[in-house]
């Protein structure tokens, strides 16, 4: 979990974290001057968590990363002595229900599951994904998943990495799903950190579609449709007049 003084979203989130048991936790601290690590270590004790607590303190990032939160996740995962990694954010109240799916995890070879998330407040934008998500069930994927550290390490190419401007984990689940299955399922886990605009989010998804998912022009174009958002083309189209450089 990369960490930049996210005391206030840590009261919410941390207790449902160390619920779930896990074996180890990495925190990675991005140059942090709050307390957040205090609050860590405070809910730690307060759960009466047994396994292993992990602090990475990062300050600067290597120059030839273009997105610094890419850099930080890869770097907690590289320090985990798991192969399955459970990847979550400071501002995600996460679901118990989704231990069920931790207990399972391995099972038909699958090394990816992904799980959907609740924005605070409700928007049109996660009922849209729903929508599609029964639509598309195999392109559907969130920020919050748990993964095999072998099979990132076997399918993700680091040069990518380096590319990604944004959606540095649909980079990861992408990579994996090449080769072994992926699966999703909805959750009441929470996103506390509501999105400030439609229209950006989905200007972002256009370039990502660009960018990391490759979709074809009349692809985004039909998306952009469905989802009533035109942005999305938008960004799509700057990406690619912009030349971008694409993932491999």
């Amino acid at each position: 979990m990369p960490i930049h003084n996210e005391e206030r979203n840590l009261l919410y989130s941390l207790p449902n974290l160390f619920r779930l048991e896990p074996d180890e936790v990495v925190f990675v601290l991005d140059n942090c001057s709050d307390k957040s690590r205090q609050l860590i270590e405070y809910y730690a004790r307060e759960t009466d968590y047994k396994g292993n607590l992990k602090f990475l303190d990062v300050q600067i990032i290597p120059k030839d990363w273009n997105y610094r939160v890419a850099y930080l996740f890869r770097l907690g995962y590289r320090a985990s002595r798991n192969d399955a990694i459970l990847t979550t954010a400071a501002d995600i109240v996460l679901d118990q229900d989704i231990k069920k799916y931790i207990e399972q995890f391995g099972g038909n070879n699958v090394k990816i599951v992904s799980f959907g998330l609740k924005p605070y407040p409700l928007d049109r934008v996660y009922f849209a994904r729903k929508i599609i998500s029964l639509i598309l069930p195999r392109s559907t994927f969130s920020g919050v998943f748990i993964f095999s550290r072998n099979a990132w390490l076997e399918n993700e190419k680091e040069d990518d990495a380096k590319k990604v401007f944004r959606a540095q984990d649909t980079l990861m689940f992408r990579s994996i799903r090449r080769r072994y299955p992926a699966r999703h399922y909805w959750t009441n886990s929470l996103h506390l950190r509501s999105r400030t605009s439609e229209s950006a989010y989905y200007y972002s998804r256009g370039q990502v579609s660009y960018q990391v998912t490759k979709r074809s022009s009349l692809f985004v174009f039909v998306s952009s449709i469905v989802y009533l958002h035109p942005k999305m083309f938008v960004g799509y189209m700057h990406a690619k007049r912009l030349k971008i450089k694409r993932i491999s």
